[in-house]
C-alpha cells in the first residue's frame, strides 16, 4: 500500500502583526479579540516581563479557513492605533529565498492593450448602433448615403437577454448563463475584453467613467447577489445585499454614482449609504468614523440624485407628522449642507438636474387645503450663484405638467421646455419654452408658447437648439421638430406605434423604433425597414468632448467654414453613387437588348 505522506507545510498557519502590546494578565482578553481557532492554536510571543510583542501565530483546522482569515482580517482596524497585517506563514520561506544581492530589474515585454476607442477614428466620423431582432444582434455604421450597406458585424444568439453600451461607448455588454461578457476593440466590437463571472446575471450597470460595473443575479444567496467589479481587470471589488425577501430587485440601478466615479450611493431604510469607490467602504464623518448619512435625515428620504458635474446630492424628505417636506443640497464627502427648502402639502416631487450642473429643477405637485385639487410649481435652484438662490414658478390648478426637459450642453442660452394641458380640455396640449437667462445672476422668463401641439414627450438634440415633440400615446406616433432659436417648426413626420426615440450623439440623426416588448406587430425603425421581433436599437455613446467650451463656441460660430469641407465630400459621394446607379441601368438595358 502507498505510504502516508506527512504534510510539512504551514498553509494552515497565519502571522498577525499590529496587535496591541499587553501584559500577561490581559493575554486572555487579547486572545478573544483574535477569534476562534483550533485548540492550542494561538502562540503569543512575549518578552522577559511577560508582555506580548505585538504579533501572533495562529493555526486553523483547514487551509481554506486560514486563507479566509487572511482575506477578511488583513487591514482590519482594531482601533486608531492598531491595524492588523495578516500573512500566511508559508510566506516566510518565500521572502527568505530572496537574494541579499540586488538584482537588476528586467521589465516584462510591453504588450499594447486593445484600443477601445478605435471606432472613433472612422474617417467619415460616422456613428455606430447596435440592433437586436429575433435571434440576431448586429453592429451597424450609420451611413445614410449608402442605403444598401451590410452590418459591420453580426452574431446569432450573441446575448441571452438584452445588450448594453457603456456610458462612453467603449464596451458592449452581453449576457450569458455563467455571467456577462465585455466586447470592444477595432471598429467592430467583436473581441472579448473581459468576462464577469456572475452566474445567472440579469441586470447590469456601468459607472459614468466606465471604471466599475455593477451586476445582480436572482440566483443564490441574496446577501452577496449585488456585486461591484473592476472593469479593466474583471476583479470583484465587493458584494452587497441584492433583492429583498420577495426576491425582486425593485430599484435599478441599485447604486447611484458620482460624475467622476469617486463615490457611489444606495438608499437605505432610513438613511443613505455613500461609499468610496477606492476602498469600497462608507465615507467618513466629522468624527473620522465610517457611517451612513443619517443624522441629517430624520425621516426616510424618498429620492436622491447626484449632480452630473459636481459631488453634490439632492435629497427629498417627505412630510412626516408636523415636519414639512424638505429638499436638501449636500456636498460630499464633507456632508456640508449647501441649501435647504421646506415644502408643504406635497403630493409628489421630481428632481431634474441640468446637464452641466448649473441648475436643479424640483417639480412639486401640491395639495390644496381641501385636498381635492392639485397644482404644480417649479423650484429652480441656481447652483452657480452664491447661497444657491431659488426661483419659484407657480402654475394654476387648471394646468397639468406632462413633461419637462432641460436643453443640453451646447446652447447659446440656457433653456428648458415643458408640455402642459388644460384641466378643462385634457385633449389639448401646449408646449412652452423658457430661458434661465444665464448661469450667473439670471432670471427665468417665458420665451414662447406653442399652442395645440399633440405631444406627451420631449427630446432635445444633444447639440441643443432642436427640440423634438413626440406623441407616444397609444398608436399615434406624431413627430414634430422645432428650432428653439427661431421658434419655428422645421419638420414633421409620423411613425405608427412608435415606442422608442433616440438621438445619435452628434444630434444630426434621430432613430425611432417600435420594440417587440411593447407591440408584437409593426416592429421596425426609422429607416423604414421591417425586422421580425425587433427588441433593441441603441446608438453607441461617445465620450465627452476634449475641446474647451470656448473652442466649441468658436466652432459653432464658424460652422459654415467647417461644414463646407464635409458638404463637398458628401456631394462627391452622391455623384459617385449616381454614377454607380447609371452604370447599373446601362448594364440592365444592354442585357435587355441582348
Amino acid at each position: 500500500e502507498e505510504e502516508p505522506q506527512l504534510d510539512t507545510s504551514f498553509k494552515q498557519t497565519i502571522v498577525v502583526d499590529g496587535l496591541p502590546v499587553v501584559p500577561k494578565e490581559k493575554h486572555e482578553k487579547l486572545a478573544n479579540v483574535v477569534g476562534t481557532i483550533v485548540e492550542d492554536g494561538l502562540e503569543l510571543p512575549v518578552d522577559g516581563a511577560g508582555a506580548t510583542l505585538g504579533f501572533a501565530f495562529i493555526q486553523f483546522a483547514a487551509n481554506e479557513e486560514a486563507a479566509a482569515a487572511i482575506r477578511k482580517a488583513d487591514g482590519y482596524k482594531l482601533d486608531k492605533a492598531h491595524t492588523f497585517v495578516v500573512n500566511s506563514f508559508e510566506d516566510y520561506a518565500k521572502y527568505m529565498a530572496i537574494s541579499d544581492q540586488e538584482q537588476p530589474f528586467v521589465p516584462p515585454p510591453y504588450v499594447p492593450r486593445e484600443n477601445i476607442h478605435h471606432w472613433l477614428l472612422d474617417d467619415a466620423a460616422r456613428d455606430q448602433f447596435v440592433l437586436r431582432y429575433d435571434q440576431e444582434t448586429e453592429i451597424w455604421w450609420n451611413d445614410p448615403l449608402k442605403p444598401d450597406q451590410r452590418a459591420e458585424y453580426g452574431k446569432r444568439n450573441w446575448s441571452e437577454h438584452y445588450v448594453s453600451w457603456s456610458p462612453r461607448g467603449s464596451y458592449l455588454a452581453t449576457f450569458h448563463r455563467l455571467g456577462a461578457q465585455l466586447w470592444g476593440g477595432p471598429a467592430r466590437p467583436r473581441r472579448s475584453l473581459g468576462r464577469i463571472n456572475h452566474g445567472g446575471v440579469k441586470l447590469l450597470d456601468f459607472s459614468p467613467c466606465e471604471h466599475y460595473l455593477v451586476t445582480w443575479s436572482p440566483e443564490g444567496d441574496q446577501k452577496e447577489a449585488l456585486i461591484v467589479w473592476d472593469v479593466r481587470t474583471g476583479a470583484k471589488c465587493r458584494a452587497f445585499v441584492g433583492a429583498g425577501e420577495d426576491g425582486v430587485m425593485e430599484n435599478w440601478p441599485a447604486f447611484r454614482w458620482s460624475h467622476d466615479d469617486q463615490f457611489f450611493a444606495r438608499l437605505g431604510d432610513d438613511c443613505i449609504y455613500v461609499y468610496e469607490s477606492s476602498t469600497m467602504k462608507l465615507i467618513k464623518d466629522k468624527n473620522d468614523k465610517r457611517s451612513s448619512i443619517k443624522e441629517l435625515l430624520p425621516d426616510n428620504p424618498h429620492r436622491f440624485t447626484w449632480s452630473p458635474t459636481d459631488n453634490i446630492v439632492s435629497l427629498w424628505i417627505p412630510e412626516h407628522l408636523n415636519n414639512p417636506a424638505k429638499v436638501i443640497l449636500m456636498e460630499l464627502p464633507s456632508r456640508v449642507e449647501l441649501r435647504q427648502k421646506n415644502l408643504f402639502q406635497v403630493a409628489d416631487l421630481r428632481m431634474t438636474w441640468h446637464d452641466q450642473g448649473h441648475f436643479l429643477c424640483v417639480k412639486v405637485d401640491k395639495h390644496s387645503k381641501s385636498k381635492k385639487t392639485l397644482n404644480s410649481a417649479f423650484e429652480l435652484f441656481r447652483l452657480r450663484d452664491k447661497g444657491v438662490p431659488i426661483e419659484v414658478q407657480e402654475f394654476s390648478k387648471d394646468q397639468s405638467i406632462l413633461a419637462f426637459a432641460w436643453e443640453p450642453k451646447g446652447a447659446a442660452r440656457l433653456r428648458f421646455a415643458l408640455v402642459h394641458s388644460d384641466a378643462n380640455n385634457a385633449s389639448r396640449t401646449d408646449v412652452s419654452l423658457h430661458t434661465m437667462g444665464s448661469r450667473h445672476n439670471g432670471k427665468c422668463s417665458l420665451l414662447k408658447t406653442f399652442e395645440r401641439k399633440p405631444c406627451n414627450a420631449l427630446f432635445w438634440s444633444p447639440a441643443g437648439n432642436i427640440l423634438l415633440l413626440a406623441n407616444l400615446k397609444a398608436t399615434a406616433g406624431n413627430l414634430e421638430w422645432l428650432d428653439a432659436n427661431t421658434c419655428q417648426t422645421i419638420g414633421e413626420a409620423e411613425h405608427f406605434m412608435c415606442s422608442n426615440i433616440e438621438w445619435d450623439p452628434t444630434g444630426r440623426y434621430l432613430m425611432t423604433s417600435v420594440a417587440h416588448w411593447r407591440h408584437q406587430m409593426e416592429n421596425g425603425y426609422n429607416l423604414w425597414s421591417r425586422s421580425d421581433k425587433l427588441y433593441q436599437l441603441l446608438w453607441r455613446p461617445r465620450p465627452p468632448s476634449l475641446l474647451p467650451e470656448a473652442k466649441e463656441k468658436e466652432i459653432r460660430k464658424n460652422l459654415r467654414d467647417y461644414s463646407s469641407k464635409y458638404e463637398a465630400e458628401d456631394a462627391k459621394l452622391k455623384t459617385l453613387l449616381k454614377g454607380d446607379e447609371l452604370k447599373a441601368r446601362r448594364e440592365k438595358h444592354r442585357a435587355f437588348e441582348e
